[in-house]
């Protein structure tokens, strides 16, 4: 009978711990940084890693206040938020019936945007925020700590993904659309290929997922094509779940908002498209390889390719070589994450934290055991922590250099991952299992 074997210090409670160590470390680096550019008088950027100071939880409460309702309740003294709260409020004055609008959010995010602009009315929207945010989290490490491998490995992995530079991104901007559609995918994937099926409850969260974020669907379908537990059956279901939710929750969005429908959805994602793809308010905080041309070359129709052609290969050999059995679940899913994140141009660092996904599968798979698993483990812990050290400027707008390393540390993982798969010169060599004659 095969079993499983750990190599030497490097299993399960090796990969969490060390993640655990890498984000926490990674994490006082920055703030580290921070605090002494501060202290020599530097402002921003160099004084936080993360979003403008007074622009603070601004997509939960702008967003909120932009939808129609009746008057907001007072937000009591004692949060001291007034004055982000209101520069919030000035800014959605400002930019009332201009392109920077909310039409281009897809109908299941609206619909939860206007549920808590409507508790707004009767509840103290600090309190909407935190209630949300305690949720959120609360869900995030149970998720985590419940599909990582049993034992001290899990809280530790839990941990990292709770205090990562991903997470902490989405506090800060108050993106609890990211926060869902992470731990949707998280729960779905790694539910999916421990099951080696997608039951009903996995197949509804990834279809809710996809309805928050579109392109997170390259997960389900490389799951289906590469073997990993997706069905064809199972994809059907998927597919028709996606759909009859988006037409489903527009009707609902348009009954309960009538100046939402299906043309002010693609009008506002046209709105969306020139401002962030086609302007400068997208590529600065993400990790994308049209954000890297962005950085390096300024704008060129040009830019749109690349990142679809990788993104394209990457899903492409994840799929053949996960079928041919030469790529593991963490392999094959982190090389499916890469092109989730490099193919999509505006690619926010918030929505890293799926990159726990190949983390809480090589503590499952037993550890890392070689170069590949190293590629796997660095590339995913290096996406959890900021990296906010070094900036540049094209014009008015200011870049972190972390804009080119992320894709590049990514690209560089990916190949390395490769490489080692199609070294492998049979199915077995991707396995972690082994018979007992061959463990000694």
């Amino acid at each position: 009978m095969a079993f499983l074997v750990v190599k030497g210090d490097r299993g399960p409670l090796f990969v969490a711990q060390t993640a655990l160590v890498i984000v926490v470390s990674g994490i006082l680096a920055n703030l580290t940084f921070n605090a002494i550019a501060t202290a020599l008088g530097a402002g921003y950027p160099y004084s936080n890693f993360l979003f403008l100071p007074d622009d603070r939880f601004a997509d939960f409460f702008k967003l909120s206040f932009s939808y129609p309702g009746q008057p907001v309740h007072p937000v009591a003294d004692h949060w001291g938020v007034s004055g982000l709260l209101e520069h919030a409020w000035a800014d959605v004055t400002k930019y009332a019936g201009t392109r920077l609008n909310h039409f281009h959010v897809p109908p299941l995010p609206t619909l939860l945007g206007l549920t808590w602009r409507s508790l707004m009315h009767w509840i103290d929207p600090v309190v909407v925020f935190l209630a949300l945010l305690t949720t959120a989290l609360v869900a995030l490490f149970a998720v985590v700590e419940r599909q990582s491998p049993p034992g001290p490995a899990a809280p530790a992995l839990a941990s990292a993904a709770l205090l990562s530079y991903p997470t902490l991104s989405a506090i800060d901007r108050g993106h609890f659309f990211s926060l869902i559609c992470a731990i949707l995918t998280i729960s779905a994937t790694l539910r999916t290929i421990r099951d080696h099926r997608a039951d009903v409850w996995s197949i509804m969260m990834f279809a809710v997922a996809v309805n928050i974020r579109p392109n997170v669907g390259v997960v389900p379908l490389v799951l289906w094509l590469g073997r990993l537990g997706l069905s064809f059956r199972a994809a059907v279901a998927l597919g028709i779940a996606s759909v009859g939710l988006f037409g489903s929750l527009l009707a609902v969005v348009h009954g309960l908002y009538p100046a939402y429908t299906f043309e002010s959805f693609l009008v506002g994602l046209r709105d969306y498209g020139k401002l962030y793809a086609g302007g400068e308010l997208g590529y600065p905080t993400g990790t994308s390889i049209y954000g890297t041309l962005r950085a390096l070359f300024g704008y060129h129709k040009w830019h749109f390719a690349p990142p679809l052609f990788i993104a394209g290969l990457l899903a492409a050999v994840a799929i053949i070589e996960s079928r041919q059995g030469r790529l593991r679940a963490s392999e094959c899913v982190f090389l499916t994450l890469c092109a989730y994140a490099l193919g999509t141009q505006i690619f926010a660092n918030y929505h890293l934290l799926v990159f726990i996904i190949p983390l809480v599968l090589l503590a499952r798979e037993g550890g890392i055991f070689d170069r590949s698993d190293w590629a796997v483990f660095l590339g995913s812990a290096v996406m959890l922590i900021p990296k906010n050290y070094l900036f540049a400027a094209n014009g008015e707008t200011l870049w972190s250099w972390q804009v080119v390393a992320n894709p590049l540390i990514l690209l560089i993982a990916s190949a390395i991952v490769i490489a080692t798969a199609f070294r492998r010169s049979s199915p077995q060599e991707g396995s972690r299992w082994i018979s007992p004659q061959a463990a000694g």
